[in-house]
């Protein structure tokens, strides 16, 4: 399945694949904007079908219920709801349209990979683990930017080598780059989800 979103300052494009024989698929992402900011995430339940997208579900509805929130407070909301399920890794990044940054922290082996001006992208690395309330220490890692930053958060389910940076530094849209993703291999073994994303400041 693929979905478009166009906002003021942003456009952000998603792709998602269930496991080979499942109906469901046990990946969750979120993705909104405020006059402030633009939020996304994806979470990643445990195993698949209904108890990973019961987990992966309750990370996304904790950040919907507070996206107002710092990164780092809503890695540990989304810890604590997580505590009656199976649990989730995830990867959250919440764009500053005010400050011009972008505030991105990662647990397990959710991707991601950001370019600020079509610059290099780089691939910050997440902490290991999943989250299921246990006490953690969050790494929260900021970057700047001026006009223009792109940005990709995808599952492991999908086929991405971290060396196609040039996915980020020659988009043309977020939409053209989920077209030419949802065509790559991927693992049928595994659930499957990518969000992309352009943010433009006038």
């Amino acid at each position: 399945m693929i979905g478009h979103y166009q906002y003021s300052r942003a456009s952000v494009s998603s792709y998602q694949k269930p496991k080979k024989g499942n109906d469901l698929c046990g990946d969750s992402f979120y993705v909104k904007e405020t006059e402030d900011y633009l939020i996304c995430a994806v979470a990643d339940g445990l195993g698949s079908g209904k108890m990973a997208k019961e987990a992966s579900g309750a990370a996304t509805e904790i950040i919907d219920d507070n996206h107002h929130e710092p990164v780092e407070r809503l890695m540990h909301l989304c810890n604590e709801r997580l505590r009656t399920t199976r649990g989730a890794v995830i990867a959250i990044v919440k764009i500053d349209y005010r400050n011009q940054t972008a505030s991105y922290s990662g647990v397990g082996n959710i991707r991601f990979m950001i370019s600020a001006e079509r610059q290099r992208a780089i691939h910050p690395l997440p902490n290991v683990g999943f989250l299921a309330g246990k006490p953690e220490r969050f790494k929260i890692q900021e970057f700047k930017f001026e006009k223009e930053l792109t940005f990709m958060l995808y599952s492991d389910g999908m086929d991405i080598h971290t060396q196609s940076r040039s996915l980020l530094t020659r988009m043309i849209s977020p939409k053209d780059s989920v077209s030419f993703i949802s065509g790559l291999p991927q693992d049928i073994n595994d659930d499957a989800t990518c969000i992309v994303g352009q943010v433009n400041i006038n």
